[in-house]
């Protein structure tokens, strides 16, 4: 009985495992991932560089003459105009030098008009035997020596009249200027240095070193435009046609932009860089000489760029790669190269197609070879079955 009970168990036994292995195993689970799409984009290419602004003109303001500094006509800091006066000096003993200077003049004419009707009579004179020749070759010198000292006289006269104008100083450009080394009452001369200095700030240049690369690649797309333009002569000596912009220490961007307008005739051996200099108007005065700034050169108009989402970039010791769903929504891996980001974009130099579709959410889920379930960026998960 036992053993007839125990061959029932086992028989019904093996009928379960039958009807269970007949079963079909049921489907698993696919993996939800989000995607987005590789675009082409309206791009600015654009390099930046660490520059530094200078002053169009600098002009250190120096005296002339030697005096007692008597008045000083300008604030500080402020900004003057060209031709404004900056400094007196004592103009007292230059007053009397014009005016010796003028008597002198004046002697010197009343001496040649005395020597020239000496010569005339004596020319006169000579044929009839009046006087010897001898009488009249001196007559003839005093004549020239007399019209030597007239123009040594004019000569001292003018030298006087420069050296008064001197004693009152003028802002040669119109710019800020800066402190004054120097008080009234003090003794100047033309050793003592500069008395100040003065910058001009409208308009404002700003210098600085760019790659090599950076000015190959902007002259090729300058050649190529001119020559699309149909333009025969393409090395015209004119430069690059890019934007500059600035970047404050604050990070805020200087509302005018610049334009290039030298960039150097060699580059350096040894930084591989070229200098570049690039003039910016200035008229509310923000900008100041010797402020660090960052240049950016950007091209003046957009060129369509493919650029993937950054979410989709991922990096390994091969370098940066993206996850793209490939056929029957299998996971591929494609090592990409790439270049500027634009906020949550990035430049894609190499790697991807427009149109292919990115992994941007679900990364650490999945893996090469692997077959997901797609949603697009902001859209319901997709209806078809995947795979089925």
């Amino acid at each position: 009985m036992h053993c007839q009970f125990k061959r029932c168990f086992t028989f019904l036994l093996s009928v379960l495992v039958l009807v269970a292995c007949s079963e079909k195993a049921p489907t698993p689970t696919l993996v939800e991932v989000v995607v987005d799409t590789v675009r082409v984009h309206p791009f600015k290419p654009n390099s930046s560089f660490v520059g530094r602004l200078k002053a169009q003109d600098d002009v250190n303001i120096q005296a002339q003459v030697s005096g007692y500094l008597q008045s000083r006509y300008f604030t500080e800091g402020e900004m003057v105009e060209k031709g404004d006066l900056l400094y007196v000096i004592d103009p007292a003993q230059y007053e009397a030098r014009l005016a010796s200077a003028r008597a002198t003049l004046a002697k010197a004419n009343a001496v040649k008009e005395v020597a020239d009707r000496n010569y005339n009579r004596g020319s006169e004179l000579a044929p009839k035997g009046a006087i010897s020749i001898s009488e009249l070759d001196t007559l003839l010198a005093k004549k020239l020596e007399a019209d030597a000292d007239l123009q040594a006289a004019r000569a001292g006269l003018k030298s006087a009249e420069v050296d008064l104008s001197y004693t009152t100083i003028h802002a040669p450009i119109t710019g800020r200027i800066g402190s004054s080394e120097f008080s009234s009452g003090d003794l100047i001369s033309p050793e003592s240095g500069a008395l100040t200095s003065l910058v001009s700030i409208d308009p404002i240049m700003a210098k600085f070193q760019i790659s090599e690369a950076v000015y190959l690649i902007s002259e090729h797309r300058r050649q190529l435009r001119i020559k699309e333009a149909g333009g025969a002569e393409l090395n015209d000596g004119k430069l690059p046609n890019l934007t500059v912009r600035l970047e404050m220490a604050d990070r805020e961007i200087y509302p005018l932009a610049g334009e290039l307008d030298y960039i150097s005739n060699r580059i350096d051996e040894a930084t591989g860089t070229i200098e570049a200099r690039a003039v910016f108007s200035n008229p509310e005065g923000l900008l100041r000489p010797g402020q660090y700034v960052n240049v950016t050169l950007e091209l003046p108009t957009f060129i369509d760029t493919l650029m993937l989402p950054q979410a989709a970039v991922q990096a390994d010791q091969q370098g940066s790669f993206v996850l793209v769903i490939g056929p029957d929504n299998k996971v591929l891996r494609r090592n990409v190269v790439l270049e500027d980001r634009v906020n949550d974009l990035v430049v894609v130099k190499q790697g991807v197609n427009e149109g292919d579709q990115l992994v941007v959410k679900g990364l650490q889920k999945i893996r090469p070879g692997q077959q997901v379930a797609v949603r697009s960026v902001g859209v319901q998960a997709e209806t078809a079955a995947v795979g089925g």
